[in-house]
């Protein structure tokens, strides 16, 4: 069963139809959530919250494997992928608390919008979206 947030969030559909494919975001994502559950330290950590240019990158890597996590679920429509996307947003929007300045989309981190059932995953697909459009806007003034 699908659960959406009572404000206008980015559908799927709007968040992710310029996304790049699936299984290369996928193979991005999958390396850097296996670096970030087994390999990253308390160094790791500090160099996040000290540099900027760290942080951002750390962020869009979130962002990406959050974003992954919803697609998956969105294709599936299984449990265990609702999970995964579920626990991936909680990851980002976690961070965005954290950092406020990073989120993009009109609805703030901490905004009751996301309280809803699959709010959180509403919150990836709004920041995924802020994060998309420029990345596109860029591809195209280059063709």
């Amino acid at each position: 069963m699908a659960y959406y947030p009572a404000f206008n969030a980015p559908s799927a559909n709007e968040a992710y139809e310029h996304a790049p494919d699936l299984a290369t975001e996928a193979a991005m994502a999958d390396e850097f959530a296996e670096f970030h559950e087994t390999q990253m330290d308390d160094q790791d950590r500090a160099e996040i919250e000290q540099d900027q240019d760290v942080r951002d990158m750390y962020r869009e890597c979130l962002l990406r494997i959050a974003a992954v996590a919803d697609r998956r679920w969105w294709q599936s429509r299984s449990e265990a992928d609702l999970t995964a996307a579920a626990r991936a947003a909680g990851a980002l929007q976690n961070f965005d608390q954290a950092h406020p300045e990073q989120s993009a989309g009109p609805f703030g981190p901490d905004s009751v919008e996301w309280d809803a059932t699959g709010g959180g995953r509403a919150y990836v697909r709004q920041e995924y979206l802020a994060w998309l459009i420029p990345q596109i806007t860029e591809r195209n003034s280059a063709d």
